[in-house]
């Protein structure tokens, strides 16, 4: 930027004066409460040289400016003439001011800059995820249908069946009000295998069910037995479609009726095993959203777990261990991570995933994954007299969706036995599933959803009632006359 004396002094020449040729005026004499102080226009002069002109080589504003500004015409006395000088110099650089901030403004451009950044960002990484791994499978063959995939899990049901221990039966409660999710949700119920749903269904239920059309959903009932299912079938159903219609009134999404169809077991299946699902359909895809988000519904007269009526992915919950003395997960953790990182069991894991829809190549990178993902959860078993017996639960997250690769896979690793240090040998047990949630990781009194507040659903039993009918009703010391 020019020196102020310098603009005075190219006014002046533009404009001679009738007196002659005056000499520029101090800066003093233009500092005052009508005029910028001295100093201002200095600084900011400086600062548009540091911003605007970092090289010498940039030209210096444009005079443009300079001459399009009105300048008022000189008259015959000095002091009209240093006024109008003065007013020149204050014109020009309230105009300098003005396009002060027009120079200034690459700083607020580079947030605008960032936005747009930020925004097209995500359209310059889309393309990734596009490409990854479903194209390889489309490419080799295509993906198995919804039909095919229930009947390969139902294929290795038996075996997967075998883990799990049976317990006896259980009763139900009654009242309108639902329970809320609580904070972080409620928790998760475990299967035992990802078709474990279809369990005991007879296979013309499920051909029918799969040819229901979607919206649908697979219910599962909190304590029921499954036992007497010609009797407790349509009760059940019939508190399911009233729960249900309760639930779609309040969004208002329905306006046809919902239907729910009952369990059916299998002629040929003994009476202990019978089929725990209800398929709920002809329902809006809002209120199939809405009962799949909260996914417990809980009240004193029904509660139930829904499901997406689909195949999942293998669970994550492997096996249960026992046989350790201590209470400490990492323990127990390394204990089991020790052995599968042994070059037999890896080289095993590695062979048993070659076998699946992974590539040979990747195989390997698939076992190093899976054995990273392993994490353990501890269960406080007791046994009588309150002697701690702990149990672990063994979790990690399957490379492979194949259910024979899967089952194949936990069959082996449950085979292994799994010594520590100092804190005992650890072995595979059956789980005990919960009478009450269903869930195979946990037995019922460690059931956590009657801990949960406004838990409306079935409860633990806390006493034990008198099998003796002669005994009901007496008290302690009491005797009975002879």
């Amino acid at each position: 930027m020019k020196d102020l004396s310098s603009v005075k002094t190219a006014n002046i020449n533009a404009r001679p004066s009738p007196m002659g040729t005056r000499q520029p005026l101090p800066r003093n004499q233009r500092s005052g409460s009508q005029f910028f102080p001295p100093d201002i226009l200095l600084d900011e002069g400086d600062v548009i040289a540091q911003e605007v002109s970092p090289t010498p080589t940039t030209p210096s504003p444009s005079p443009k400016t300079r001459t399009a500004l009105p300048l008022a015409p000189l008259t015959t006395s000095e002091t009209d003439g240093m006024m109008t000088t003065i007013q020149t110099v204050s014109h020009t650089a309230s105009t300098d001011a003005k396009a002060t901030p027009m120079r200034r403004t690459p700083s607020p451009p580079t947030f605008i800059d960032d936005e747009e950044m930020l925004n097209l960002f995500p359209s310059c990484t889309t393309p990734t995820p596009t490409p990854a791994a479903p194209k390889p499978t489309s490419a080799n063959s295509s993906p198995p249908s919804e039909e095919e995939m229930l009947r390969a899990h139902l294929a290795v049901a038996e075996t997967n069946r075998s883990i799990i221990k049976t317990t006896g039966a259980n009763s139900m409660s009654t009242s309108p009000q639902f329970t809320p999710a609580p904070p972080g949700g409620f928790p998760h119920i475990h299967l035992a295998h990802a078709a474990q749903l279809f369990d005991f269904q007879a296979a013309k239920v499920i051909t029918t069910w799969l040819k229901v059309p979607h919206p649908k959903v697979l219910i599962r009932v909190f304590d029921h037995d499954s036992k007497d299912p010609a009797v407790k079938g349509p009760i059940l159903a019939e508190r399911l479609h009233k729960a249900i219609s309760i639930i779609a009134q309040t969004d208002q999404q329905e306006d046809h009726e919902i239907k729910v169809s009952p369990p059916c077991p299998e002629a040929t299946r003994e009476k202990m095993d019978c089929p725990l699902s209800f398929l709920a359909y002809n329902i809006s895809e809002e209120t199939k959203t809405l009962i799949l988000n909260q996914r417990i519904w809980s009240s004193t007269e029904i509660t139930f777990a829904a499901h997406p009526f689909q195949v999942n992915s293998p669970p994550l919950l492997l096996f249960c261990l026992h046989g350790f003395s201590t209470t400490d997960t990492n323990t127990v953790r390394t204990a089991v991570h020790n052995i599968w990182t042994e070059d037999v069991t890896s080289w095993d894991i590695t062979d048993i995933l070659s076998e699946s829809e992974i590539p040979e190549e990747q195989a390997h990178l698939a076992a190093r994954d899976f054995i990273q993902s392993l994490w353990v959860e501890h269960l406080d078993f007791k046994v009588s007299g309150g002697i701690l017996l702990p149990r672990y639960n063994i979790f990690a997250i399957s490379p492979t969706n194949n259910p024979a690769v899967w089952t194949k896979l936990r069959a082996y690793l449950l085979s292994l036995k799994y010594p520590s240090e100092l804190e005992g040998s650890g072995s595979s047990v059956s789980f005990i599933p919960c009478p009450l949630c269903h869930s195979i990781a946990h037995p019922h009194g460690l059931c956590p959803f009657p801990n949960i507040p406004l838990w409306n659903g079935p409860k633990h039993n806390l006493t034990t009632k008198p099998t003796n009918p002669n005994m009901r009703g007496r008290r302690k010391g009491r005797r009975t006359a002879a």
